[in-house]
């Protein structure tokens, strides 16, 4: 058993080195997704309450725990598109079908973007960026291949 745990601490730890990586890429960041707390808090809390048994074990549930909290963190880098979680993270922009961007007012005077990079049939990845609208075109229209289109919806 220690020796899979092994084995599985340094995939995660590795997996750790990844996304520190595309971590640092990120120039325009998007809002931080809070389930991926409470995501961590429910295995933590499920790890920890099996008994921490051996060294390898502890270095599992720490590495785990640190790779969902940092799962939270989206945004875009010049080539790439990073989304939430923590597997199928690192999108390039070339994978892409479409990207929709809605511009939001929000009841506290705030205004927000919602952004869909759509990735094919049912599969997409939202994210929500406080920048304004023109802002977001002007980074976004040089990185997205001419093929695919940005369009602009509006909510009434």
């Amino acid at each position: 058993m220690n020796a899979f745990l092994i084995a599985l601490d340094a995939g995660l730890l590795g997996l750790g080195a990844f996304f520190i990586y595309w971590h640092g890429q990120i120039d325009v960041r998007a809002g931080y997704s809070t389930f991926q707390i409470l995501f961590a808090a429910i295995f933590g809390f499920w790890f920890i309450t099996t008994g921490i048994t051996n060294f390898p074990y502890i270095v599992f549930v720490a590495a785990f725990m640190t790779l969902a909290i940092m799962g939270g963190a989206s945004g875009l880098t010049p080539t790439r598109v990073i989304a939430t979680g923590m597997f199928s993270r690192v999108i390039p922009y070339t994978k892409l079908v479409g990207v929709t961007l809605t511009p939001l007012s929000l009841p506290n005077g705030r205004s927000v973007i919602v952004a869909v990079f759509s990735l094919g049939p049912h599969r997409f990845v939202r994210m929500t960026f406080s920048a304004g609208l023109e802002e977001l075109l002007t980074i976004l229209r040089p990185r997205v291949p001419e093929a695919i289109t940005i369009t602009i919806q509006k909510v009434q």
